[in-house]
C-alpha cells in the first residue's frame, strides 16, 4: 500500500520581504504501484532508536578515491536547449491541490540521454506559490519522484493526482517553493524509459529545474534536489553532475530517501535465487530499462515464466495489462528472474556496476537516509555507496533509521533543519570519519 509521511513545520527563513517563511512539506514518497505492506502491525512513532551511521566529510585536502565519470559527448546545439519548453498547459489537479498553489503547468521539456548523449524531450509538472516572490525569486525544489513503471503512460504529469504525488507537493508549494518535478525520459512522453540509469535521471532532474525557469521567469537559481527511492537515485545523481551539466543554476544540496545508489547485488542475488519478495518484484522493471540502453540485451535471458510473458502488465500502468498486476505479483517468484547463464549472470554485473553511485564528487553536500530494515535496497548498500563517496571528498550526513523499512523512512527533524540551512547558507555538516 502507499506510505504516507507526515512531516512537520519547518521555519526556512528564505528572506522574504514579509518575513520568516513557514514550510509545511507533506511528503508522500511511495505512493507507487510498487510499495509493499509492512508486515508490522503497530506503527513506529517518528522519534524511534536513529543509527548514527559513518558518513563523509568533505574536509580532507586531497580525496582517499578518485572519481572520474565524464559527462557523454553531447553536441553544442543539445546543450544550447535544455530546458526549453516544447509543450506547456495549465496542469488540471484536483480542486484541493489547486486551492494551495499559485500556478501549475504541464510541460515537455528538452533534456539530454544520458547514456547516448543525444537530444531527449521529457515531461513534468512545474509549480509556482501564490503571491509575491521573494528577492532573487521562489526557491526550488527538484522533487523526484519513486517508481511507478518504465512505460509511457507510467509519467505522473498523465495523471489527475500525479500518480499520487500531487497532495505531497501541493503543501511544499504552499510553504514558499517553486517545485519541479521531472516524468523522466520515457514516462509521461514518447521516448523509451532507461530505469535506474543516472546520469540520465540526472539531467532530467537539472533540466526540469530550467523548464520551470523557462516558465515561470520568477524563480531563482538556487535550488535543491529531493528524492525517494528511485527519485533518491535521481536526486543523488543530480547533485554529482549539478557542476558541470547545471551550469548557469545554484545548486545547494540534495535528499536522497531510501536510494539505490548502488544495486549491483541485485545481479548477484538473482544468480543465486536470494532476492527478496520485494526486490524480485523489481526485476522485470530493471530489466526493461537496461533493454533500453542495451538494445541487444535478450529479456529471455534474465526472466521467465510470469516475468517474461506478463512483463508488460508488471511493468506498465494504465494498459489492459496492468489491471491484473497484483495478481502477477503474487505469481512471481526467484526462479522467474534468475539468469540463463553465468555469462548472462556477469553482463547483468557489469550492467549494473554501470549505474552504481557514486560515479564523480558531489557538487554540494547530501542527506542520504534510509531504514535498517530495508529489504528492497539493502543497508549494507547504502552503506558501501556513501562510504566510496567519503572517500572521494563528498559532504554527507548519512542516517541509518531503526526499524524502518523502504517504504516508512524519513530523515525526521534533522532532515528538515538541514534543507533550511542551505536555503539560508549555513555552513553544511558531515559525520565522517
Amino acid at each position: 500500500m502507499a506510505r504516507r509521511m507526515y512531516l512537520r513545520w519547518l521555519n526556512l527563513s528564505t528572506k522574504r520581504n514579509r518575513g520568516s517563511v513557514f514550510i509545511r512539506i507533506l511528503i508522500s514518497p511511495h505512493a507507487s504501484l510498487f510499495a509493499m505492506p509492512s508486515s508490522r502491525g503497530t506503527a513506529i512513532v517518528l522519534g524511534a532508536l536513529i543509527v548514527l551511521v559513518t558518513a563523509c566529510s568533505g574536509t580532507d585536502s586531497k580525496p582517499r578515491l578518485e572519481l572520474s565519470t565524464p559527462l557523454p559527448a553531447i553536441a553544442a546545439n543539445v546543450l544550447a536547449q535544455r530546458g526549453t519548453i516544447v509543450e506547456s498547459k495549465p496542469a488540471q489537479l484536483p480542486d484541493d491541490v489547486m486551492a494551495k498553489i499559485g500556478q501549475a503547468s504541464t510541460v515537455v521539456y528538452r533534456s539530454v540521454s544520458g547514456y547516448d548523449g543525444k537530444a531527449s524531450e521529457v515531461a513534468g509538472t512545474v509549480f509556482v506559490p501564490k503571491g509575491s516572490p521573494p528577492d532573487g525569486g521562489w526557491p526550488v525544489i527538484a522533487y523526484a519522484h519513486v517508481t511507478t513503471g518504465t512505460t509511457v503512460d507510467c509519467g505522473p504529469s498523465l495523471s489527475a493526482d500525479l500518480r499520487g504525488t500531487a497532495s505531497s507537493i501541493a503543501p511544499i508549494v504552499e510553504s514558499g517553493f517553486a517545485v519541479a518535478m521531472t516524468d523522466y525520459q520515457g514516462l509521461g512522453h514518447p521516448g523509451g524509459h532507461p530505469y535506474l540509469e543516472p546520469k540520465t535521471a540526472a539531467f532530467d532532474v537539472i533540466d526540469s529545474v530550467r523548464a520551470l525557469r523557462n516558465v515561470y521567469p520568477n524563480v531563482s537559481t538556487r535550488w535543491l534536489a529531493f528524492g525517494s527511492s528511485q527519485g533518491g537515485q535521481a536526486a543523488w545523481a543530480a547533485n554529482e553532475y549539478a557542476a558541470d551539466y547545471g551550469t548557469g543554476l545554484d545548486f545547494l544540496g540534495s535528499i536522497s530517501i531510501a536510494p539505490p545508489a548502488d544495486f549491483t547485488g541485485y545481479a548477484v542475488a538473482a544468480e543465486s535465487e536470494t532476492l527478496t519478495p520485494g526486490q524480485i518484484l523489481f526485476m522485470p522493471l530493471i530489466i526493461a530499462g537496461l533493454q533500453v540502453v542495451h538494445p541487444d540485451l535478450q529479456p529471455s535471458d534474465y526472466l521467465r515464466g510470469v516475468a517474461l510473458n506478463d512483463q508488460l502488465a508488471l511493468t506498465s500502468c494504465t494498459t489492459p495489462e496492468a489491471a491484473n498486476k497484483k495478481a502477477l505479483f503474487g505469481e512471481l517468484n526467484s526462479a522467474q528472474v534468475r539468469p540463463s547463464s553465468k555469462e548472462a549472470a556477469d553482463r547483468l554485473v557489469g550492467w549494473l556496476k554501470d549505474s552504481a553511485l557514486p560515479q564523480r564528487r558531489a557538487s554540494g553536500p547530501m542527506f542520504v537516509v534510509n531504514g535498517s530494515l530495508d529489504d528492497v535496497v539493502l543497508p549494507a548498500w547504502v552503506s558501501s555507496a556513501v562510504s566510496r563517496a567519503c572517500e572521494a571528498g563528498d559532504t554527507i550526513i548519512h542516517r541509518e533509521i531503526a526499524d524502518r523499512g523502504h517504504t516508512d523512512v524519513d530523515g525526521g527533524e534533522e532532515m528538515y533543519a538541514w534543507i533550511r540551512d542551505r536555503f539560508t547558507g549555513a555552513e553544511a555538516p558531515s559525520n565522517c570519519p
